[in-house]
């Protein structure tokens, strides 16, 4: 009954008709005109500061010009804008102009690049379309080297999409970002992108037991926070109202990350204190209940809709030798959401296991996909950097998915189960031992294979590897190794560029990824083959690898030096390091 009362008056709150400010043109505005703006410098009290027309920044991008102005406040005297004060609005004569939304670098005067209110409710005229990043000429490969790669490409179009400016002095005011139950060290990741404020949590909770109708309205100038992760411990970037037209709602006069149309959570937030800093001041914010939906992010602002719920994507992580349990929600975009679900397993490894030194990961975990086969993950990851590279792999994985050519798909949930010790799993392959080098058409390879881990010890494996049909004196090779000889050795042998269109053979191709704690058998022969859309065609008659040949680009297929006959693979409680290449014959008559 509770709950229903609270969404009752939600509703109530959001469909009375606001009145809106008039708006001032750009065309009407001069240098000298003296006016008002709106923020909020403590809780959520808006206060009123003043500020004077400076002059004007023609073109500032292609058919934009930004409003320069110098504010006149107690609050800001001896320094720049504030980092937090993106969007506050400004009026003039009552008729709002825009919003502060970029600061000069290194000013000792509150002067600030104003966005145009017109450019502002724009925001709203854009249509519906899918944000996404062009993946045809990235390699589908997760080798370590890789996967740092894909990392480092999501941060840098992040930054360069928020910052984009001709005037390399005028950049936009950096929103506060603030976070609960999470180690500084796993958000160094976001740090170039918002001001970091880590755990802050001063103020008191929203009670549960009581209506406040001040949860649910919502006004120029006040505190808004976009959370990006929720749960267990939570991750949110926060600024000012710009502009409010009945449902929607303008903010920041500058964009979130730039992505177009999104689809993420909006909430009030609330002003603990300003902290005056030489290099640059910013508030104190902590965020609070949700009241919409984020639904533009664009040059000129970000927009939302009152009264809207988001999809964010569940993630569940269990810690088996812990018996902990970490329940969170992510922001779902193809951008975002492989950089935040690596920031969250990092947060949790960091926080339960100990930070530096060898460990040992042994992680079982999907992925689930609407309409979709599930992405399977289960392996094993040890050294000093376990952790990095797990949470790599996963960004690797969820920024192929996610940006896959064929459809936007949607994640339903991730879930894990991961399991820890402070020791090292590794062992070396030392020799490989079988019982001869000439066979029969059928026979059984008897295969020895001795390992020898970091502390020394030997261990012995055996596996029987049968012989194939191939003509009396042919030769063929079998070569024993690691996930990463192998692929070293796929690589050469397949020269392709090809990456899958179809969103059901990239993710057969990612479930087929090769894993640490296994060792590879795979009988070559040294006949040539045809590698197509990821698939591998041995022994095809010639008259047919013409018509393959001829018909078929290059970038979709490779002729292959060597043809794989067989292959098995074996499981071992370490990760596998080595490689052994045997050149074998089959038996004349």
């Amino acid at each position: 009954m509770k709950k229903k009362l609270i969404f009752l008056l939600f509703i109530i709150c959001f469909c009375v008709k606001s009145s809106y400010p008039e708006i001032m043109k750009l065309s009407e505005i001069r240098p000298g005109m003296k006016g008002e703006g709106k923020t909020i410098f403590k809780n959520t009290k808006i206060e009123v500061f003043e500020f004077e027309v400076l002059g004007f920044v023609e073109k500032f991008v292609p058919d934009k010009t930004l409003i320069i102005v110098e504010i006149k406040s107690p609050v800001l005297e001896g320094g720049g804008i504030l980092e937090g004060m993106s969007g506050s609005p400004l009026y003039i004569n009552g008729k709002i102009i825009g919003a502060v939304s970029y600061g000069f670098s290194f000013s000792k005067k509150p002067i600030a690049g104003v966005t145009p209110i017109e450019d502002i409710i724009k925001t709203s005229d854009y249509n519906n379309q899918a944000y996404f990043i062009d993946i045809s000429d990235i390699k589908l490969e997760f080798d370590k080297k890789s996967i740092k790669n894909v990392a480092h490409l999501i941060q840098e179009e992040l930054i360069k999409r928020m910052n984009f400016s001709h005037v390399k002095s005028i950049l936009p005011i950096k929103l506060i970002s603030t976070s609960k139950g999470m180690n500084p060290l796993t958000l160094s990741y976001l740090k170039p992108m918002f001001t970091p404020l880590n755990n802050i949590e001063f103020s008191k909770n929203i009670k549960k037991n009581s209506i406040n109708n001040n949860l649910f309205k919502i006004s120029e100038g006040d505190a808004v926070s976009i959370p990006l992760i929720k749960g267990d411990f939570e991750y949110s970037a926060s600024g000012t109202v710009s502009y409010v037209d009945g449902k929607k709602i303008y903010l920041f006069g500058h964009p979130f990350f730039n992505l177009g149309t999104v689809d993420f959570p909006l909430h009030k937030a609330e002003i603990i204190s300003v902290v005056p800093s030489y290099q640059s001041g910013f508030k104190l914010t902590a965020s609070r209940n949700m009241i919409g939906t984020v639904v533009q992010d664009r040059f000129s602002g970000v927009q939302g809709e009152l009264g809207g719920k988001p999809y964010m994507i569940p993630m569940k992580v269990f810690l088996k030798n812990r018996n902990r349990k970490f329940d969170i929600k992510i922001v779902s975009h193809p951008l975002l959401t492989p950089s935040l679900a690596a920031i969250s397993l990092m947060n949790i490894l960091s926080s339960e296991y100990q930070q530096y030194g060898f460990q040992s990961l042994r992680v079982k975990g999907k992925i689930f996909i609407e309409d979709e086969k599930n992405i399977i993950l289960d392996d094993l990851f040890s050294g000093l950097n376990s952790s990095d590279e797990f949470t790599n792999l996963i960004l690797a994985i969820n920024f192929f998915l996610m940006n896959n050519r064929e459809k936007r798909i949607k994640i339903q949930k991730i879930d894990f189960e991961i399991s820890s010790s402070e020791t090292v799993r590794r062992t070396n392959i030392e020799n490989v031992i079988i019982n001869k080098n000439s066979f029969s058409p059928g026979e059984i390879i008897s295969v020895k294979i001795i390992f020898k881990n970091e502390r020394g010890n030997r261990t012995v494996k055996n596996i029987n590897v049968k012989v194939p049909k191939l003509k009396p004196g042919s030769d063929f090779y079998l070569m024993v190794a690691d996930k990463n000889e192998m692929a070293s050795f796929e690589s050469k042998n397949i020269k392709s560029s090809y990456f899958p269109i179809k969103l059901s053979s990239l993710v057969r191709a990612i479930n087929n990824l090769r894993k640490n704690n296994r060792v590879y058998f795979k009988i070559l022969a040294p006949v040539k083959s045809l590698f197509i859309k990821g698939y591998e065609y041995s022994n095809l008659p010639q008259s047919l690898k013409n018509v393959f040949i001829f018909n078929s680009s290059s970038n979709v297929q490779s002729e292959m030096k060597y043809s794989t006959l067989m292959e098995y693979q074996m499981v071992i409680p370490a990760v596998v390091r080595g490689k052994k290449l045997f050149k074998l014959k089959i038996k004349e008559r």
